[in-house]
């Protein structure tokens, strides 16, 4: 019994090496040294991502139906206020009537700095969730309906517009063309040269960088069609509990002149400025995670595990390949035994 209690007091899982098998030597301690530096510097990193966390992204089945989602809009026409027309039509038949909500200021068109002029709009960055988080300042506009100078040569529009979310188009075109008005423009005053500011769907997050921020088109043709296209993900941005839910678009675009009819002289077409869109059945979920805590401490024991094997590995290499190419003796030099093996002459047990 006592002899069992022994050996199981002395019983280790993990040998360890006897003193007289261990070797020093220069090269074993700086080997040391930098597995201990990459070891803490991989651990620091892998802190610091635990920390910091990961951005997850996963698309689900949007199964809401909103029926208070808007456009948000500032631009500027070259034409007069009181020549163009404004409304929106959805798939659905319901029309709205966006010049009741929009605000109309007239002034001298000009192109601002920084804008992208007639170039392709083929080109977008996602916002990341840092910036998102950063810029997502909720704004409405203090005016509904406002009409200011309308006889000026061109118009800023700006404003929301209620729609509902199905596929549907805002158009802006020139009264007396397409449809029924008490005035008419004559074709020798349409000029659908733009530019844009803001053009976004959902809460209305100025800061917020879209497709069509910052563009326009300059034409100067009297019949012109500008079309442009997007598909709606609704997107929802989800950080230290913080929510931001909003949408981002895709865009396509296409522009043409419409034909005349040669007979009766009229535009077989209305030309303007249309905004077609569509929502897709999908909302992609961008949010900050952290791995579980236990799973995390499980990782770190598993790369301190990994280095240390790794190292000790590639130690035995270098020792072999410096026995290769300078000799065992060049390689034995500098090192020490410990004492304590069978052959060390002041060993007690040779001595008796």
């Amino acid at each position: 019994m006592d002899s069992f209690s022994k050996r199981v007091k002395t019983f280790d899982a993990f040998p360890k090496v006897d003193p007289q098998h261990q070797v020093r030597s220069q090269r074993g301690g700086l080997s040391t040294l930098l597995t201990y530096f990459f070891g803490l510097l991989i651990l620091w990193v892998e802190i610091g991502g635990y920390i910091g966390g990961y951005v997850d992204r996963q698309f689900i089945v949007d199964d809401v139906l909103r029926s208070d989602l808007t456009i948000n809009l500032d631009m500027i026409v070259a034409m007069p206020c009181e020549f163009l027309h404004t409304n929106a039509v959805d798939i659905a038949g319901d029309r709205f009537l966006a010049g009741e909500t929009l605000n109309f200021e007239g002034l001298k068109f000009f192109i601002p700095s920084g804008f992208s002029i007639n170039n392709p709009n083929d080109f977008h960055e996602t916002p990341d969730l840092d910036e998102v988080m950063q810029e997502s300042l909720r704004a409405e506009f203090s005016q509904l309906g406002r009409r200011v100078n309308e006889g000026a040569p061109a118009c800023h529009i700006f404003g929301s517009i209620p729609v509902n979310q199905v596929k549907g188009e805002f158009r802006i075109t020139a009264k007396g063309l397409g449809y029924k008005d008490r005035s008419f423009v004559p074709v020798e005053a349409l000029n659908f040269s733009h530019v844009i500011q803001e053009f976004s769907y959902g809460d209305f997050f100025p800061f917020l960088n879209n497709p069509l921020d910052a563009t326009g088109k300059v034409t100067e043709e009297n019949l012109q069609i500008y079309l442009y296209h997007s598909k709606v993900v609704p997107t929802l941005y989800e950080k230290l509990g913080l929510e931001v839910d909003t949408t981002q678009y895709s865009l396509t675009e296409n522009h043409h002149i419409v034909k005349v009819n040669p007979h009766s002289k009229k535009p077989q077409g209305i030309p303007g400025i249309y905004f077609a869109y569509e929502f897709e059945p999908i909302k992609l979920i961008i949010r900050e995670k952290r791995i579980p805590f236990l799973q995390f401490i499980a990782k770190l024991g598993t790369i301190v595990g990994g280095i240390i094997v790794a190292a000790g590995y590639l130690f035995k290499l270098y020792e072999k390949f410096l026995v290769l190419l300078f000799g065992k003796k060049y390689v034995e030099q500098g090192k020490e035994k410990k004492e304590g093996g069978l052959l060390d002459k002041e060993n007690p047990k040779i001595l008796e």
